[in-house]
């Protein structure tokens, strides 16, 4: 039966909502056609007109010799999605290669079109209760909600651009809400903290903290960085769009400090590669095992390199520099990402009660116990 209800009450009879099975597509091969099941509500009469256009539209492509695409499996849609040049220059590719095969050992040969919303949340409790490992030294710690965001805007991205290409008709990801990740850190390096970190780096690695704390660049501008973007002689930095993670181009002035540490590290440039930062011979790529370990000897507790970033940005904010200022400096587009970058810390609080103090002080006089609001004439 075409219009039907599926559960039975307890005198026997059907009860319940009305479903509908329709022929949707034909195999021309072998003739053998399949079916759709779609509920329809309380009302049989709703669920006989749905059954007559179904089975209308479906006649009309039989007629029109209408030739329904062959469904496509999730493997092959990622491999189609991982071979696109749009994603294979991307600066984080092999993330997103990383987000991909997550995704594909999950779904397999799962057809696309019968992956849904539910089944990405069953996917995301699941990654939630794993145990993930960074890094050879790394210690196991839970797979982070930041990072199973990411893999699921991988996943929103393969539909987005399968739906434009008429791959898929509908995006799974519809609707799944971002988990809260409740990641944003306030810590920044105080200048005591900063004098005690610098003797116990050795020099490459000191080299880039240096620079990390006086221009606010992120980690990996700093260690991609490659003398033909450097202008000694001007004293600045170019970094084109490809460089940054914003995708816009930023110039970045420096200062005495930094000039100094680029004009040693020019006389000493190695043939092989044109990075700016190297260690024997070879460009470096990270330093957190030997700043890790300078912070365990200067007993700094808690910081991690990118906290060089929020320094930067408070420490230009307490200067006096204005935010649109701050903000062509280190590359944030929004005022919401520059808050998440500025940190109001003790020393911001002690200078705001005693602005208040001296408001409330009023003018000269006031501290002697005068009232600096004095009441009009008469009243």
């Amino acid at each position: 039966m075409s219009v039907y209800q599926k559960y039975r009450g307890e005198d026997g009879k059907p009860t319940g909502p009305w479903f509908v099975k329709y022929p949707y597509r034909k195999n021309k091969a072998t003739g053998k056609i399949r079916y759709k099941i779609e509920k329809a509500g309380q009302s049989k009469k709703l669920a006989q007109r749905i059954y007559s256009t179904r089975y209308e539209e479906y006649k009309k492509r039989e007629h029109l010799d209408w030739e329904e695409k062959i469904p496509i499996t999730f493997t092959k849609l990622v491999d189609w999605y991982l071979d696109l040049p749009v994603v294979k220059g991307r600066a984080y590719h092999s993330d997103i290669v990383r987000y991909c095969e997550k995704w594909r050992t999950y779904f397999g040969e799962t057809l696309v079109e019968e992956i849904k919303p539910s089944m990405v949340d069953e996917y995301r409790q699941k990654r939630l209760k794993e145990i993930s490992y960074r890094g050879k030294n790394a210690t196991k710690q839970r797979v982070t909600p930041a990072s199973v965001n990411k893999e699921v805007a991988t996943l929103k991205r393969i539909f987005n651009l399968a739906i434009r290409e008429d791959l898929a008709t509908k995006n799974p990801c519809w609707k799944v809400e971002k988990l809260p990740e409740n990641n944003e850190r306030k810590r920044i390096l105080s200048q005591e903290e900063y004098d005690r970190l610098l003797p116990e780096l050795p020099q490459h690695a000191k080299d880039i903290v240096m620079v990390g704390y006086y221009t606010g660049m992120r980690a990996g501008e700093i260690f991609n960085l490659t003398w033909d973007k450097v202008e000694l002689k001007q004293g600045y930095i170019d970094l084109e769009a490809e460089d940054t993670k914003t995708k816009q181009p930023r110039r970045i002035y420096l200062n005495e400090e930094v000039l100094e540490i680029l004009t040693r590290l020019n006389k000493v440039r190695h043939l092989k590669h044109s990075f700016v930062f190297s260690y024997e011979g070879s460009p470096i790529k990270s330093i957190k095992t030997c700043l890790k370990r300078a912070c365990t000897d200067a007993k700094i507790e808690d910081f991690h390199f990118h906290d060089l970033r929020h320094t930067f940005n408070t420490m230009m904010r307490k200067a006096g520099v204005p935010r649109s200022v701050i903000m062509q400096l280190t590359g944030h587009k929004t005022s919401a990402m520059f808050e998440r970058y500025n940190t109001v810390d003790e020393e911001d609080a002690k200078d705001a009660l005693r602005k208040l103090k001296k408001f409330l002080d009023g003018p000269e006089g006031a501290s002697s116990g005068e009232c600096s609001h004095s009441a009009p004439e008469g009243k």
